[in-house]
């Protein structure tokens, strides 16, 4: 899996930016609500990173339980991720950023989040555990979608 292979090269804090654009947390610009820090930077990724686990668990259990029947599951999926976005809105407000802000945070910031990682290893080995989470359950969903016939 392609996917994999990013990760394992670019590293965790790549996974975490890959899952937050791949399920629509970056929202409509706005100004910015406050100067983000590495470490509420690192404490957005490890609560986003666990909100792409669930969320992928819970997609997993939603095509799981409609395999037989991909219209219904189509529209189910359609409805998790509506409620994923909301909570992806949450998580950002609750930190009073954007998705948008966090993402580009790194971009700007690497070199201080890498060396905060690296004085912190219990917060980079979440990220690790989480990203592997995630990688698990993105193979499972993909092998069970992978078995279910088409809508037409």
């Amino acid at each position: 899996m392609q996917i994999k292979k990013v990760f394992k090269s670019r590293g965790s804090l790549m996974m975490a930016l890959f899952f937050a654009a791949v399920f629509g947390v970056v929202s409509t610009p706005r100004s910015s609500f406050a100067e983000m820090t590495v470490d509420t930077y690192c404490q957005i990724a490890g609560q986003s990173m666990q909100l792409a686990a669930s969320n992928l668990q819970e997609l997993t259990s939603v095509a799981n339980q409609y395999q037989n029947d991909p219209e219904i599951l189509a529209e189910k999926e359609e409805l998790k991720r509506g409620e994923f976005a909301q909570a992806w809105e949450d998580l950002y407000n609750s930190f009073k950023t954007t998705g948008e802000e966090y993402i580009l945070y790194m971009g700007k910031h690497s070199k201080e989040v890498k060396a905060y990682l690296k004085a912190h290893p219990e917060i980079q080995q979440q990220i690790d555990d989480l990203a592997a989470q995630i990688n698990s359950a993105l193979e499972q969903y993909e092998l069970l979608k992978g078995n279910i016939a088409p809508t037409e």
